[in-house]
């Protein structure tokens, strides 16, 4: 028996009708899923994004005085073109047109990356070997990437000259490059001045854990992926230490604080690099060993 029009066009109106419900059930699911992420908000700074600028060129300069870089063009345009992909997924209230990323790979074999001021990042080539999967090399720029975007290294400075420990420039380099305590307990030997610094530093690694997690999936890549980077980092170096007395969260802690905040985002397509990846880890275990240098950021 054919139906007539009218039980034909109820039929219609109730299928458009649970179509509607489902897609609006749908979208409150997804925007649910959106605004569980972590908010994380800028910070006052009594420096001017310029000076983060200049401060950043001025310490990177003696960074590449000071450490061997690499000087391999196909590692260089991998972590360029992963650094760009992050770059670009910034949240808007984080962006500051003055800055200008670099992202340079220095030839040591520690597993360990810094950003400073304004832009610059510096990866270990140890780092990229130690890496499974692009995405894991991305989990730990998009951390370096969002110390830059969250501006710490001026927040940390500004404390610091609070205490009159020194040069900015100094400060900020040494802070990043020295090692666990950094300078902050290196130019003064009390006790509760260097946990104040500590503390604070801890603060800013999980900022910069979240923020960079988010950033990741922004631009397309796991943010898993960084949790097991931070594993394999407490694997093949034996963790930080005491979280209490560390500038760095216990990496066991911040896997599962990363996995948390990884299951309320939703990962805007895939920014898998392909072959370039393996290619560059082919490359690189063909070069010769890379001199031994001590973690610090």
């Amino acid at each position: 028996m054919v139906p007539c029009l009218h039980s034909v066009a109820g039929m219609t109106r109730h299928t458009l009708r649970h179509h509607r419900i489902l897609l609006t059930v749908s979208a409150l699911l997804v925007s649910a899923s959106l605004t569980a992420q972590t908010r994380i908000e800028p910070r006052r700074n009594s420096f001017s994004p310029g000076q983060d600028v200049q401060l950043g060129r001025e310490a990177a300069a003696q960074v590449r005085q000071q450490l061997p870089m690499l000087n391999d063009r196909a590692t260089e345009n991998l972590v360029e073109r992963i650094g760009a992909r992050l770059v670009a997924a910034v949240p808007p209230r984080f962006r500051q047109p003055a800055f200008r990323y670099s992202f340079d790979v220095v030839n040591q074999r520690g597993i360990n990356a810094f950003a400073l001021p304004g832009g610059p990042m510096f990866l270990n080539r140890g780092m990229l070997q130690a890496a499974r999967t692009d995405d894991e090399v991305a989990g730990v720029m998009a951390h370096e990437l969002s110390h830059v975007v969250l501006r710490h290294g001026t927040l940390q400075a500004a404390k610091a000259q609070k205490f009159q420990l020194g040069a900015i420039a100094g400060q900020v380099l040494g802070s990043i490059v020295g090692g666990r305590t950094g300078q902050v307990i290196a130019q003064g030997s009390q006790f509760g001045l260097g946990t104040y610094f500590l503390k604070y530093s801890r603060e800013y690694e999980r900022e910069a854990d979240l923020l960079g997690a988010q950033i990741m999936a922004r631009a397309g890549y796991d943010p898993r992926q960084m949790a097991n980077m931070f594993r394999t980092i407490q694997r093949q170096e034996g963790g930080n230490g005491p979280e209490w007395l560390s500038d760095h969260p216990d990496p066991g802690n911040r896997y599962t604080a990363i996995n948390r905040e990884a299951a309320s985002l939703r990962v805007n397509g895939s920014a898998d690099t392909g072959p370039a990846f393996e290619t560059v880890r082919t490359r690189l275990a063909q070069m010769p060993p890379a001199p031994a240098t001590r973690r610090g950021n």
